[in-house]
């Protein structure tokens, strides 16, 4: 999406600024808590049940509030005009004279006279709201008509940058979710040994993680809760000066708003919720039977659009059935990916659920699994690193260990199901392929080791601003009925829109979404009661595309429509074509110069918004646009382009030409 972004900004500006565009930024050392950790886990020195949060949260001290002190981010890679703060917080907010942390924040100015801020959660839990803002910031304000609004995201406690919670290291991560080629014989039952019982791909052991956790931050880890966070947000408002916030949640961050909401009914100025999240915690049951149902539904639905579509060249008739032979395969014979990791069939569990979440990365599903198919795992690592917060060199981020802890803080799932055996028949027959190894020892107390019992807060909200609250009746991760409830117990205010389309979390995917945003945040007019949303149609070809030229040393094939997805240019928003050169990047831009000139296309010069990512914008006497992209082997040190990289044969020069309605 921040290489749209360019592409959006070149065809409303007629160039873009290298120092205006917003990356995903890459991670930094957490801060510190400002106390020892304590030497025994909480489960032995406390089992008293943490009291619910709801009833009276602690009031800030107005007189002395901290404020935050904005500056130049120093992550050199972050747009210019993003900027970064820290605010110091109570660890416990019950004691707030006591020991604090510090909450990481990032902001994207109000370009106009300032009316207040939208506050981001990207969902997890676990999810950085510094990376989403940075990659998505000057999309939404735009898109949104937010220019009166700073658009301000922060690592809640416990994630990335405000003191991310990093028990196992990155190389103990990679041993407890990948199995190495050269590490495993002929007998199966080595793989996947960091698994749980009865979970579908790439998992942490819980046991392990425990025991790391409690060693390192002890009975610190209670304070990393759901209630905690919504507190933190509260004295961010407060630093900020506003009587009032906005708010933006996208999955679990649904959650979080509807804690705040329920904390601060009289603090809360328009909140949008977007993929709702289960209202009264995810217990066991909902978080295998439900998802799974969900994610069974999702893969169906991509195997019938796959045997649709004659561009999908995985499965032929038979997607599921192909897809269930190479998963047998892979069990059996793991391949090797180019860094000696093994692509095994848990590997291509987690791909294809990180895939299902959106419909646009359904493509890139389909040709990793015809890469791996023919022996080249690549596209299949990519996928489940995108989902397990790897980067390509090796590093993690903090979601796969703060997800746990935070879910457990904040009392999900530790409520074991009645009768298991019965669950566990249940989920085996409703959801054979996702759930088919589920028996009654798969259910757990995940958090027994961890933190003390909580017990969850009773949300609801007796304010009179208006909440919009989202739900996809096609959400794998979080089912539309999940969004009914969220909007039942908000009570009046809130009004539930129904999304109409595939995948999780679709806010910043949809023109119709978006536009209802806005009306609330920037109106305050809620959304009519059975409003539903579709899909954007794709962007369609425009009346002078067949007369644009393709350059010597540019082929004339053009590549799979994967390639614009790789580069983050979705059909919604651009219509495109991906190519090979075997010309040098310069010379790809010269010959594109000349040729372009010779149709009556000026060139407006070429940028280099992303380090190794070349950008010239065309315009026409009649002020057609089109964008033509080129990488060089540069760019592909960036995360989100890395992928990329393997579109083209060594030697050859990745390009794009893109036009964008407006």
């Amino acid at each position: 999406m921040a290489v749209a972004t360019l592409v959006l900004s070149a065809c409303t500006d007629g160039g873009t600024d290298p120092e205006t565009v917003n990356r995903e930024p890459s991670p930094t050392e957490p801060s510190e808590i400002t106390t020892t950790p304590p030497d025994e886990s909480p489960a032995t020195t406390d089992p008293s049940t943490t009291e619910p949060p709801g009833t009276e949260p602690t009031e800030p001290d107005t007189t002395s509030a901290s404020t935050l002190e904005w500056s130049t981010c120093d992550d050199e890679e972050f747009d210019v005009q993003l900027e970064c703060a820290t605010l110091a917080v109570p660890l416990d907010h019950d004691e707030p004279d006591g020991d604090t942390i510090d909450i990481a924040l990032i902001r994207l100015p109000a370009v106009l006279e300032r009316e207040g801020a939208v506050l981001v959660n990207p969902g997890g839990p676990g999810g950085s709201g510094i990376d989403y803002v940075a990659a998505l910031g000057t999309y939404a304000q735009g898109e949104m008509g937010l220019e009166r609004f700073d658009i301000v995201g922060f690592d809640p406690r416990g994630v990335d940058r405000s003191n991310g919670l990093r028990c196992l290291d990155d190389d103990e991560l990679d041993d407890l979710l990948f199995d190495r080629i050269d590490e495993i014989g002929d007998d199966s039952d080595e793989l996947d040994e960091g698994r749980d019982d009865g979970t579908v791909g790439a998992d942490i052991d819980d046991e392990r993680l425990a025991e790391a956790c409690v060693a390192a931050f002890g009975d610190s880890l209670q304070h990393f809760s759901t209630v905690a966070t919504a507190r933190d947000m509260d004295l961010i408002r407060l630093a900020m000066g506003d009587p009032t916030i906005s708010y933006i949640g996208i999955s679990y961050g649904t959650y979080l708003g509807a804690v705040y909401a329920t904390e601060y009914p009289d603090r809360v100025r328009a909140f949008v919720l977007d993929s709702a999240f289960e209202p009264t915690g995810d217990t066991i049951e909902q978080q295998y039977l439900t998802q799974l149902v969900g994610f069974e539904e999702a893969f169906t639905a991509w195997a019938e659009n796959c045997e649709a579509d004659d561009s999908c060249t995985f499965g032929g008739d038979d997607v599921e059935g192909s897809w269930d032979a190479l998963r047998e395969q892979l069990d059996d014979s793991p391949i090797a990916n180019a860094d000696g990791r093994a692509g095994t069939a848990s590997v291509l569990e987690t791909a294809t659920i990180a895939a299902l979440y959106d419909q646009l990365t359904w493509s890139r599903l389909a040709s990793a699994l015809e890469s791996a198919s023919g022996g080249d795992p690549g596209g299949l690592f990519e996928l489940a690193d995108l989902y397990l917060g790897r980067s390509s060199d090796g590093t993690f981020s903090t979601i796969q260990q703060s997800n746990t802890i935070i879910r457990c803080a904040s009392g999900f799932g530790s409520a074991l199901p009645d009768d298991p055996e019965a669950l566990a028949a249940l989920i085996r027959e409703t959801s054979p392929r996702w759930g088919g190894d589920v028996d009654a020892d798969s259910f757990s107390d995940r958090c027994a080791d961890l933190v003390p019992p909580v017990e969850l807060p009773t949300l609801s909200f007796d304010g009179d601003a208006p909440i919009m609250v989202v739900g996809g009746v096609n959400d794998p991760a979080t089912p539309f009925r999940w969004a009914e409830e969220m909007a039942e117990v908000l009570g009046a205010s809130a009004t539930l829109v129904t999304w109409n389309g595939e995948g999780h979390g679709q806010l910043f995917g949809s023109s119709c979404l978006m536009g209802l945003a806005s009306t609330v945040i920037v109106e305050l007019e809620a959304p009519p009661a059975g409003t539903t949303c579709e899909p954007d149609p794709d962007v369609e070809r425009p009346d002078f595309w067949d007369d644009l030229p393709v350059p010597d040393g540019v082929s004339a094939e053009t590549l799979p429509a994967e390639a614009l997805l790789l580069l983050g240019l979705p059909p919604r928003l651009v219509y495109g074509e991906a190519r090979a050169s075997t010309l040098a990047p310069d010379d790809v831009i010269e010959a594109y110069d000349r040729a372009m000139s010779d149709v009556g296309f000026e060139s407006f010069g070429v940028e280099e918004p992303i380090p190794g990512l070349l950008f010239a914008t065309y315009v026409s006497s009649t002020f057609d646009i089109v964008v033509l992209l080129v990488l060089t082997e540069e760019a592909y040190d960036d995360d989100e382009l890395a992928p990329a990289a393997r579109l083209t044969d060594d030697g050859e020069t990745l390009l794009a030409l893109v036009s964008f309605p407006i």
